[in-house]
């Protein structure tokens, strides 16, 4: 595999909302089959932005011209919080080295503007993504119940650079 990461493009849209249901769909299962994949256009207007105080930054990771996996960032200039929002990897690459590809890239945005604390949230009954988590340095702060959906809990997590 000779996997590529880039800044997100919109021509990626379509690829990046297969990959995010595909890749959700494999902890939620049955919860996912009654939600249609985000559109297009939803993964476009969430990829990027910019106001006085907040950035969004939004990147693929590409192998042989297919896109197999995204990262959505921001991070808030005035406090210093960046955020994941969100990542997603095709499920046929899974632990090949795209998230922490991803996230090296999200790390060096977030370096570049000097956030100090990095945050984001993951499901409970996602346990793959809480061991990458944890191998990129973020540790549990808290626990928000049946939040996204009834049963499913949420870890938040957080990593500090200060």
């Amino acid at each position: 595999m000779s996997m590529q990461v880039r800044e997100f493009e919109e021509r990626d849209a379509g690829q990046v909302a297969r990959i995010m249901f595909e890749s959700f769909r494999t902890f939620l299962g049955e919860r996912m089959e009654k939600d249609a994949p985000e559109s297009e256009a939803y993964w476009i207007r969430c990829s990027s932005g910019k106001t006085e105080h907040s950035v969004t930054r939004s990147f693929v990771a590409e192998d042989g011209g297919r896109v197999i996996g995204y990262l959505c960032v921001s991070a808030n200039t005035k406090c210093g919080l960046g955020v994941l929002n969100v990542i997603g990897v095709d499920p046929d690459t899974f632990s090949k080295g795209c998230g922490r590809a991803l996230f090296h890239a999200a790390e060096s945005f977030w370096k570049e503007l000097k956030m100090r604390k990095i945050y984001t949230c993951t499901s409970h009954i996602n346990l793959r993504a809480q061991a990458f988590y944890k191998k990129m340095g973020f540790a549990e702060e808290g626990r928000l119940k049946d939040h996204f959906y009834k049963g499913v809990d949420e870890i938040q997590l957080a990593k500090f650079y200060e």
